[in-house]
């Protein structure tokens, strides 16, 4: 019997089949936070979340803050937010972050900890989020969007006092779940949440500036 050349069939690269992504963006959180592994970095979350990218990006580093939090974090967090919103002044329709932060990572338990304390939250405010005022989340809202987001991340980096930092946060957090559900609506209110939270961060600053002149 006659040896037979065998021939190697070829490799084939196949497109690594995704796994659907979840209905609601609670759904990705929880998710994220109660998979597998002690850390998760930053680019790991941002994979495969599609049109949620820019919304779930800012919801991520809005969150930590919106409770009080040590010196440093809201720095960052800030940092990273305005970062996000000249990705939307610019249009792009990728979301780049330097490597530097995309790289870091974060433990699951922290992650965990946040989302379980916001999570509660976000399902009520689900619940009636819906695609509507589509004008509110396309490309010319998006670049409103992002400029009022700059001016929320830059309060965030800086040092208010008597916890102004939260309120810039939270009207961020509202943002970003409108943007992440597509609904004009909510990204309203939070465009409006943003108005008080600057007034806030306003007043706390120059609060704070008429006690020091009053130590003079």
């Amino acid at each position: 019997m006659e040896n037979q050349e065998k021939v190697q069939a070829p490799v084939v690269f196949r497109r690594r089949i995704s796994r659907p992504l979840p209905a609601r963006t609670s759904e990705v959180l929880h998710e994220l936070a109660y998979g597998d592994g002690v850390r998760i970095t930053f680019k790991d979350i941002l994979l495969g979340l599609r049109h949620r990218v820019f919304g779930f990006t800012m919801l991520v580093f809005a969150l930590p803050c919106v409770l009080p939090m040590p010196p440093g974090i809201p720095t960052v967090c800030g940092i990273v937010l305005a970062l996000i919103a000249l990705n939307l002044i610019m249009g792009r329709r990728r979301l780049w972050l330097p490597r530097a932060i995309a790289e870091k990572s974060i433990a699951r338990e922290d992650l965990r900890r946040i989302v379980d304390r916001a999570l509660p939250h976000l399902q009520r405010l689900e619940r009636v989020c819906r695609p509507r005022l589509a004008i509110v989340t396309e490309p010319v809202g998006k670049v409103f969007i992002g400029l009022v987001v700059l001016v929320l991340g830059v309060l965030l980096i800086l040092p208010i006092p008597f916890l102004g930092n939260i309120p810039p946060a939270a009207a961020t957090a509202v943002i970003a779940i409108g943007v992440s559900e597509r609904d004009g609506v909510v990204v309203l209110i939070g465009l409006l949440g943003a108005v008080v939270a600057i007034a806030v961060a306003s007043a706390a600053t120059w609060a704070a500036i008429l006690g020091l002149l009053k130590l003079f």
